[in-house]
């Protein structure tokens, strides 16, 4: 079986070039998890080899390898399924031989399509559950919930003065220079999931502008040391893609949250979603401590072969 068929149909591997066409499609389509858009796709696109179709004129179907395993899956179609589609799909996966899985699934879709999700059995993926947050709460932080974080800028404040600098595709050596700071000063061991990472990070960058993303870096005395990277997902929130400090600044990751959450209200956004915590306990306290107002569960469906 050719690779890249699945389910009978047979997908394209996703390249940058096919941004102008899927980008519209995914804006118009907007999902509640922050896998969906082209930008993200194209970043990550090293490690997870995503291929496309359009199984009907207003479905895309988006397949993925998930290591360690080497065979093709699915991510959650986009949009309702129809009868037929819907058939098809559950025919090519008692085909197959190995269980199908769907990933990055949502309340919405399921909600949509019953009857389809009945032939898997379904867990929610708590360690890719997005993150959602007032733009409002995090550009104010007020009350008592919000106290340690606002001690962390005052202190911040009394230990330096820093700018904020609008990030374009003319200016993203900005953080290169904060990542290279990093490597540095803090010897992070390269390897493994922030290797993917900071692959996906240089992607964006070296695309910035074609990708169609917004960020802001920081600097203090003139020199580069912290950034943020975001993009609109639908018409009420902005998702925050990545974030970089160096860490010998005291409280300078909670001033590159608090000047975007800034930046994000006063365009009018209502929530930041800040994707997942991968299951880290450390990442998990440090999202958990920005009171999000929602943690929206990602699904992954498993067919249950009879």
């Amino acid at each position: 079986m050719d690779e890249l068929s699945l389910l009978g149909f047979q997908f394209e591997p996703l390249k940058l070039e096919q941004h102008r066409a899927l980008d519209e499609f995914l804006k118009k389509h907007p999902q509640p998890l922050t896998g969906y858009t082209f930008a993200t796709l194209a970043a990550w696109q090293g490690l997870f080899q995503y291929a496309w179709v359009f199984a009907e004129p207003e479905i895309l179907l988006v397949s993925c390898i998930l290591e360690p395993d080497q065979r093709r899956h699915l991510m959650q179609p986009m949009e309702k399924l129809t009868p037929s589609l819907s058939q098809k799909l559950l025919e090519g996966a008692a085909a197959l031989p190995y269980p199908l899985k769907i990933i990055g699934v949502s309340d919405y879709f399921l909600g949509q399509n019953p009857d389809f999700v009945k032939s898997f059995a379904t867990r929610e993926d708590r360690a890719v559950s997005n993150y959602l947050y007032s733009a409002n709460l995090l550009s104010q932080l007020p009350g008592r919930k919000y106290a340690k974080k606002r001690n962390l800028l005052a202190q911040a404040s009394g230990l330096y003065r820093w700018s904020v600098e609008k990030l374009t595709g003319a200016t993203t050596d900005s953080c290169l220079e904060v990542l290279n700071s990093i490597q540095q000063e803090e010897h992070p061991q390269v390897e493994g999931m922030l290797e993917r990472e900071l692959a996906a990070l240089d992607c964006t960058l070296r695309h910035f502008d074609e990708f169609r993303q917004q960020g802001l870096f920081i600097a203090v005395n003139g020199r580069p040391v912290a950034f943020s990277i975001f993009e609109t997902i639908n018409p009420t929130t902005i998702a925050v893609h990545f974030e970089r400090a160096l860490r010998s600044y005291k409280g300078l990751y909670q001033v590159v949250n608090w000047e975007t959450a800034k930046i994000v209200e006063a365009q009018g956004f209502q929530f930041i979603n800040r994707e997942e915590d991968l299951g880290d306990p450390g990442l998990r306290d440090a999202k958990l401590s920005y009171h999000p107002i929602q943690i929206i569960p990602a699904y992954e469906l498993d067919y249950l072969k009879i």
